[in-house]
């Protein structure tokens, strides 16, 4: 090779030296650069913190409940006051399970005007006015308990007839039960002196032959009658009268004497009023025709042939007239000594107490016999099916409940010019029916949105659960502690114008570990949501740093190739290096 080709070949290999240290140098820049990018990465990976999930027991807190009646109280905060008071609040709960709440919406109901009300429908049901729709009328009720409702005229119809009712007056009720006993009806001692001031009674005497036969004159007028045809004696002898119209057993010419008025009352009287003493005078008239019977008046007997006497064996030997002469004696004056007070008292009670059952009820015009009780009741004409099968009591109250739900609806929502409407539902699961409520102003005018446009439904109301809450503020209180320090007992007391306490109620402490669960899990849920960022972090930085790390990778390739290039120059330019000094020396040599 030449000088020159050796010099030029020397040059070139310089060049390119040169041009490979300087991109070697350019590499190891970049990799600084990607160094301190991935330091930068793993610096990031060092100060992020790690999420960590939440306990349950940052959540939970002990809580203290105490029990009065249905009132559920939970002790909200307590602070100490002095001489071991406390200044207590606590929550109390109870549920009204008769509380009117909101139950939707229902499709719009169909309405009409009639007589200038509206009517409105849902489906085939026809809402109606909230506490009204009721009919209050007159019912009469029978004795069988059968009830008929009363038209205004205090009618009805049984049976296809028309029965008229009418008040129950003193003389209706009197022509049904009888007249009112009087104290006089019961009285014999007028009666008795007008019975003795007649012939025959006076010609009872026990001086006189005739005086029994007398006597039995006397008597008969008490004994038969038109349609007495046969008596009987306490010792059972019966003496029956075969003949219509006779009376006496004596003389013809007394047969024809009939009682007169005032005979006919004594008898009757006696008969109905005091029969143990009719049943005496029966006993002395039968002996009385018995001894007759035995005896004969101037050889003459008396007539008997129309009479029977029974029991003949009865031994009436000891009949004398003057123990029969005693007897009427005495008859008559326990008979004019009677007191008709305390029978009297017993009769009018007795007719009082049937009287009493008539006052104030109504009886059938017609012949006053059929009594009933009037009431006014309540009836419902609409066609809702619950409605229809539900008795007057039921509905009377039904009309207490709906003025409550109407009160309670009126507090809660507003009172609406338009009034309430009800539906009664029926529960399928349970067969019972439950009421559910439309506001009228809502049917009337419809429910308007943001945008002015109407709703195609209307709210509805029903009656449900609710949770009712009161808080109690600053209530003096005593607690108490057992050996672990949980507090086991409370005593609320008031405060007497003095600052004393007063009345005081002990009340059993539950201890009870609540957690906030909802708080807890949205914690979770953000632990969640953090551990996911996190990850999602990681795994960002870790494919950056991987790439990173491939391209130093690639950048360490080319580096060394370079090395190996620079080295593979480095020795073809000793190799030229050399053959430029030899040709220098051969040079020299030849010129030297």
């Amino acid at each position: 090779m030449g000088m020159a080709a050796s010099q030029a070949r020397f040059l070139g290999l310089t060049a390119r030296k040169t041009n490979v240290e300087y991109e070697g140098q350019q590499i190891n820049q970049q990799r600084t650069t990607l160094a301190n990018q991935s330091a930068n990465y793993y610096s990031q990976l060092l100060g992020m913190s790690v999420p960590t999930p939440p306990s349950i027991a940052d959540y939970t807190k002990t809580v203290y409940t105490f029990t009065d009646g249905s009132l559920q109280n939970t002790i909200t905060s307590m602070m100490a006051a002095e001489n071991g008071a406390y200044k207590v609040s606590y929550l109390s709960s109870w549920t009204d399970d008769f509380s009117i709440c909101s139950a939707g919406y229902t499709s719009v109901v169909n309405s009409q005007t009639t007589g200038g009300q509206n009517v409105y429908w849902v489906g085939k049901d026809q809402l109606k006015p909230l506490g009204e729709g009721l009919t209050t009328a007159g019912c009469a009720t029978n004795a069988d308990g059968q009830e008929f409702r009363l038209s205004p005229s205090m009618s009805f119809t049984d049976g296809g007839k028309t029965v008229q009712l009418v008040k129950a007056d003193y003389d209706k009720i009197v022509s049904v039960i009888g007249k009112e006993p009087q104290l006089s009806d019961y009285s014999t001692e007028g009666l008795v002196i007008n019975y003795q001031q007649t012939q025959c009674y006076e010609g009872v005497d026990p001086g006189n032959q005739f005086h029994i036969g007398h006597m039995e004159h006397n008597l008969c007028k008490l004994i038969w009658s038109d349609t007495q045809r046969s008596v009987t004696s306490s010792a059972g002898v019966t003496l029956s009268n075969d003949r219509s119209g006779t009376y006496s057993l004596t003389m013809s010419g007394w047969e024809t004497q009939k009682p007169d008025s005032t005979t006919v009352t004594l008898r009757d009287r006696l008969q109905n009023i005091y029969p143990d003493m009719y049943q005496e005078l029966i006993d002395l008239y039968i002996d009385v025709a018995l001894y007759l019977n035995d005896h004969k008046y101037n050889n003459t007997s008396y007539d008997l042939n129309n009479y029977r006497l029974s029991n003949t064996t009865y031994d009436h030997n000891e009949i004398t007239p003057a123990k029969l002469h005693e007897r009427w004696e005495q008859f008559w004056e326990d008979v004019k000594n009677l007191s008709p007070e305390s029978i009297y008292d017993e009769a009018h009670e007795k007719w009082q107490n049937e009287y009493d059952k008539y006052v104030g009820k109504y009886m059938n015009s017609a012949d006053y016999t059929d009594v009933y009780d009037v009431t006014d009741k309540l009836y419902y004409d609409g066609t809702d099916e619950y409605l229809q099968g539900m008795t007057s009591e039921e509905l009377e109250q039904l009309f207490d409940e709906e003025a409550y739900y109407q009160d309670q609806l009126n507090k809660l929502y507003g009172t609406p010019d338009n009034g309430w409407y009800v539906r009664y539902l029926k529960n399928s699961a349970t067969g019972e029916y439950y009421p559910v409520f439309y506001n009228g102003d809502d049917m009337a005018e419809g429910i308007k949105i943001d945008n002015g446009d109407i709703y195609s439904s209307v709210k509805t109301y029903k009656v449900g659960s609710k949770q009712i809450n009161n808080e109690v503020k600053m209530q003096d209180a005593r607690l108490e502690k057992d050996s672990s320090g949980r507090y086991i007992s409370i005593t609320l007391y008031e405060t007497d114008p003095n600052g004393n306490f007063i009345n005081p109620v002990t009340y059993a402490l539950t201890t009870n570990t609540l957690t906030d669960q909802d708080a807890y899990d949205d914690a979770m849920n953000q632990y969640e949501y953090d551990k996911y960022q996190y990850e999602q972090s990681i795994q960002e930085i870790n494919a950056k740093i991987e790439i990173v790390q491939a391209q130093d990778k690639n950048l360490e390739l080319r580096l060394k190739q370079l090395d190996t290039e620079q080295d593979a120059i480095q020795t073809e330019m000793d190799a030229v290096q050399k053959i430029i000094e030899k040709n220098t020396e051969s040079t020299f040599n030849t010129f030297g």
